[in-house]
């Protein structure tokens, strides 16, 4: 039986792509949580493979999305725009991507746009649309595979988890107040025009918990004001204040947010693993220390020595290595066309073209002989652990670091059939892909 060809999505619109003509070194040396970025391309096709204003609609109107899927809000009587580009995330995660808050925005009630089932209403959030409502839809990535793809693409650089949120915005609608996120974004304007305008930072890189109210963090004065045209992009730190208003056409954006792992995590995950391993940690406070006339002086040496004994014994590379098999075992495969490569396993040959799967994230483990056995590989992908003989480790790091290759040619000193085998191997789990 003959199978189809299935088209894969072509993995050449990545991080680098999306801050062109900024470099890579440019963009981490000169903007990365320091100051926002503005990207004029002129180039309004830019991101037109990612999405457009018909794919939202065909999603929004068929596809059958449940509430958490799409918010919708409008502007207060203050004017201000929608754009709070921490609308909840459709994952399980969404203390992490809602900063919370007051932004001076109405958030009309799903009840307003949804059956009793949970279903959206098409026709309502329509409706709701034309009366100067912007619609959001969050984890569009995981139903459109090229958005999904793209977000792949700046995990692998960025080492952390990567989601979009899509605004859709009528012509001069306005809603939330001037903001911060608790974590950076890169907005990609796809279709039509927005105001931004940047105010002085309120707080300078806030975690997670440190969502915005504005009684407690004040916006600063504006500091830049731009206009974004379909195929421009700019970047926003995390507690960098700014709002947006569409102009005369209707606006269509992603926001793309950069859920980084920060050193605090780091320390905080270092605190633990040492109060497991140290019960010097795990010692009681003074009694009495909540108490009227404690004096607290006493104890603080105490204090700092177990802040040196922290910095001077914790396992750096170990609490690192932890978050990385963290990052690794927590990325659910993205594998298009996995069906259709099973159903081509006969066909390979050692004159078969293949190539690793793009963007990959992976950790190759050499793990000891035990018990007289000879040494293996470990690899870790997709939250699974694959083991294989030691020898193959340089046919398999050629493998999964080449794009595309011919399996006779594979690196290191297997022969024709262990090639062919290792090649079959990668190919179902879902780390390589027949040409």
């Amino acid at each position: 039986m003959a199978h189809k060809r299935t088209h894969m999505t072509k993995p050449d619109f990545g991080f680098d792509r999306a801050i062109s003509p900024v470099t890579r070194d440019q963009f981490f040396t000169d903007y990365f949580e320091k100051k926002h970025l503005v990207v004029k391309r002129g180039q309004p096709d830019y991101y037109s493979h990612l999405l457009s204003f018909g794919q939202i609609d065909h999603v929004v109107t068929t596809m059958g999305l449940y509430a958490p899927e799409i918010t919708v809000t409008k502007s207060d009587a203050h004017g201000h725009d929608t754009d709070h580009d921490s609308a909840p995330a459709r994952t399980s995660t969404d203390a992490d991507t809602n900063t919370g808050g007051d932004h001076g925005a109405s958030q009309i009630q799903p009840a307003d746009y949804t059956y009793e089932s949970g279903y959206i209403d098409p026709v309502r959030v329509a409706q709701l649309f034309a009366d100067g409502a912007t619609v959001i839809l969050s984890g569009l990535h995981e139903r459109l595979p090229q958005l999904g793809q793209f977000c792949r693409a700046l995990e692998s650089v960025m080492s952390c988890r990567v989601q979009t949120n899509i605004y859709m915005t009528p012509t001069q609608s306005q809603g939330f107040n001037p903001h911060y996120d608790s974590h950076d974004v890169l907005v990609l304007q796809v279709e039509g025009t927005k105001e931004w305008r940047i105010y002085d930072t309120p707080l300078e890189l806030p975690m997670a918990s440190q969502g915005f109210t504005p009684d407690a963090v004040p916006i600063g004065a504006e500091t830049d004001r731009f206009t974004l045209e379909p195929g421009d992009m700019c970047y926003i730190p995390r507690g960098l204040a700014h709002d947006a208003v569409a102009t005369d056409q209707t606006s269509l954006h992603i926001t793309t947010g950069l859920m980084v792992r920060t050193w605090a995590d780091l320390m905080a995950e270092a605190v633990g693993v040492m109060a497991h391993k140290d019960p010097v940690f795990r010692r009681a406070l003074p009694p009495g220390h909540a108490g009227p006339g404690f004096d607290p002086a006493p104890h603080e040496q105490t204090f700092r020595d177990l802040m040196t004994r922290l910095t001077e014994t914790a396992p750096f590379e170990a609490l690192l290595g932890g978050f990385k098999q963290d990052f690794i075992s927590n990325r659910v495969p993205r594998v298009e066309g996995q069906l259709a490569q099973v159903a081509r396993l006969g066909e390979m040959t050692v004159d078969s073209i293949v190539g690793a799967r793009p963007d990959l994230v992976y950790d190759i483990a050499v793990m000891g002989a035990e018990d007289g056995k000879d040494p293996v590989i470990s690899v870790l992908c997709y939250g699974s652990e694959i083991s294989l003989p030691s020898h193959a480790e340089t046919a398999l790091r050629f493998a999964l670091s080449t794009p595309s290759f011919r399996v006779g040619d594979m690196a290191g000193d297997l022969d024709d059939a262990g090639k062919l085998v290792l090649a079959r191997r990668l190919l179902r789990e879902g780390l390589l892909m027949l040409h």
